[in-house]
């Protein structure tokens, strides 16, 4: 092959390296865009009470901009409907008035986004506590302290 149809031919093969360029340079825009970081979050495994059968999880996520997700993912044991509440005091003694409500956990599953920062509710003397039926608040099914 001469030179002549060595150069047209390379010509025509589509070069690789804009399409790297284009991927690198999406990708610092991606990393530019959240931070560079991932945001911080506090996974607790939450305690079976009163024999509940209840047991699972609440991952708290900071949200970066002075907001908490609470997810909560349990075995809700036979309880469809659990009202879920951040409570002042411990899984022991409970204040009955909650701090912050959080959605019911329905067939085990609740997410939540409160207005207070991811350190202020691991400070101390909180407790994420789970009920077991919105006509039954007196039996607690399950809990984690926010420690």
């Amino acid at each position: 092959m001469d030179y002549a149809a060595a150069v047209s031919q390379s010509r025509l093969r589509p070069s690789r390296r804009p399409l790297s360029v284009v991927a690198a340079a999406f990708l610092v825009l991606v990393l530019a865009a959240c931070g560079g970081q991932q945001a911080e979050s506090r996974t607790l495994q939450l305690e079976t009470l009163n024999d509940s059968g209840v047991t699972g999880t609440a991952v708290l996520t900071d949200n970066g901009d002075g907001t908490t997700r609470v997810a909560v993912d349990v075995d809700a044991a036979g309880h469809p409907d659990m009202p879920a509440h951040i409570h002042p005091g411990t899984c022991t003694n409970l204040t009955p008035q909650p701090r912050y409500p959080l959605q019911n956990v329905i067939d085990g599953v609740s997410e939540t986004d409160i207005d207070v920062p991811l350190e202020e509710l691991f400070a101390g003397g909180l407790a994420l506590n789970l009920h077991a039926s919105p006509d039954d608040f007196e039996t607690y099914t399950a809990c984690a302290e926010l420690e």
